[in-house]
């Protein structure tokens, strides 16, 4: 969803510094970490687990807009004239999770276990 409002206003998806909610999306980066605060024997696993929204899709895009805190400044930068078309194109993007019952999204989950 995000990623329809990049292609639209460009510029930085995050703000530097700020939240990044893909900090270890890159494998191994969350294993380092721990090893870095001494933890040892630590293991990683990528998961992908279902992810599903009761609603529309027009419900799950107020909502991911409402608290997607990371990506503010980002849709602070959004021309009030372009909210219609970037609307429109979220709404078609998320149909295609729809199942007839619920959005059937899916989401990677980054695991990581050690010893200290």
């Amino acid at each position: 969803m995000m990623g329809v409002v990049h292609r639209h206003v460009g510029g930085a998806l995050l703000e530097p510094g700020g939240p990044d909610p893909f900090r270890f999306a890159e494998p191994g980066s969350l294993s380092a970490v721990l090893r870095s605060a001494g933890f040892c024997e630590v293991q990683e696993e990528l998961k992908m687990l279902p992810w599903a929204w009761p609603g529309s899709a027009e419900e799950v895009w107020e909502q991911n807009r409402a608290v997607a805190v990371p990506f503010r400044p980002m849709l602070e930068r959004v021309p009030a004239g372009l909210w219609p078309k970037i609307h429109a194109e979220v709404h078609q993007a998320v149909a295609q999770y729809w199942d007839g019952e619920k959005l059937a999204f899916g989401a990677s989950v980054m695991l990581a276990s050690g010893k200290k």
